[in-house]
């Protein structure tokens, strides 16, 4: 049966490459983040250095070459069912990723065909800066996520008030989606990563930055239910994938990081009765096209089921009920 599904898969996946080398617009494996701050090219021919902080709600996130904030433990917005988090960078250019309810509130669709869904952005005490089409700039559009720069008339906002409100307007809903965002808070995070940046260039130029564990966590567990070696197919192509490719990448240092944090909590949550069956499914719809994707050189495909990976784990914590952190494309 191993056999079969590796087999399988490695077919598909010689089949997907085979239709991306025939693309005559095929898309970039990585985009340059939009909070890169620095001219460093990413094949320097060394990983980035990276780290983080908790600033209540907020994150910060540092890298040699990348300083940034993100906001991801916001509730769902009702009442249009949509999950959020925001990514802001020291320039204060900001992304807002909005998930939807696939069986009330369907993205992308309902984003690119109704021009009457709007963006609103508020001032504390309620002045309307910013009211635009929703989806004039939306980006990373996959499933049911969509990424929406916002507007320039934003970075204002986020630099100067201490709190603002952004609220989303859709058709056929009587109310707006409403959520605001700390931004003195999000400005305290932008400062330490700021120095935080600066101190990893001074580490990464003297060879200084901290190695990734060795461990892939998650998909060591599903390979070791299968009784697959710790230098099987799967976990040398993806560690190599991790250490030459997503490493070098601007932001990938610091997704990383987020992966080391939130891998080992997803494994301890996981109830003993259902672990080897979750595991065994997570192998082959993950960690099996994962590994042959990256073998292939297929980059951008390969992050994107690591995504979608880490997202179907993002439920509510059986033991808490607080809702896990799920990473967000690079792409």
């Amino acid at each position: 049966m191993l056999t079969h599904t590796r087999r399988r898969a490695l077919g598909l996946l010689i089949a997907a490459g085979i239709g991306t080398r025939l693309m005559s617009a095929a898309p970039r494996a990585f985009a340059q983040d939009d909070d890169a701050d620095s001219d460093e090219s990413a094949d320097s021919g060394k990983p980035e250095c990276f780290d983080t902080k908790d600033f209540g709600s907020w994150k910060a996130q540092a890298s040699n070459g990348n300083a940034g904030a993100s906001l991801s433990d916001a509730p769902k917005i009702k009442p249009c069912d949509l999950a959020m988090d925001i990514r802001v960078n020291t320039r204060f250019d900001a992304k807002v990723f909005l998930t939807g309810d696939p069986d009330k509130t369907p993205l992308p669709e309902e984003f690119l065909i109704k021009p009457e869904n709007r963006l609103i952005a508020k001032t504390a005490d309620g002045k309307v800066v910013v009211d635009e089409k929703l989806c004039g700039n939306c980006t990373d559009i996959y499933d049911d996520d969509v990424s929406i720069v916002l507007p320039l008339a934003t970075a204002p906002l986020l630099r100067e008030e201490d709190s603002i409100e952004i609220a989303i307007r859709l058709a056929g809903k009587k109310d707006d989606c409403r959520f605001k965002i700390d931004t003195a808070t999000m400005r305290k995070a932008l400062d330490w990563a700021t120095e935080r940046r600066d101190a990893l260039a001074e580490e990464r130029l003297n060879d200084e930055c901290a190695a990734p564990e060795s461990g892939c966590f998650i998909t060591t567990a599903c390979c070791e239910v299968l009784g697959l070696a710790d230098d099987c197919f799967e976990l040398r192509t993806l560690r190599r994938y991790r250490d030459e490719v997503l490493a070098m990448q601007p932001g990938g240092g610091a997704e990383i990081a987020r992966y080391y944090v939130a891998a080992p909590r997803i494994l301890a949550r996981l109830p003993i009765n259902t672990r080897k069956d979750r595991l065994l499914s997570v192998y082959a719809r993950f960690v099996l096209p994962a590994a042959l994707a990256a073998k292939l050189g297929l980059n951008t495909l390969a992050y994107r089921l690591y995504v979608r990976m880490l997202t179907e784990f993002a439920g509510p914590d059986v033991t808490t009920g607080a809702k896990a952190e799920a990473p967000r494309p690079l792409l």
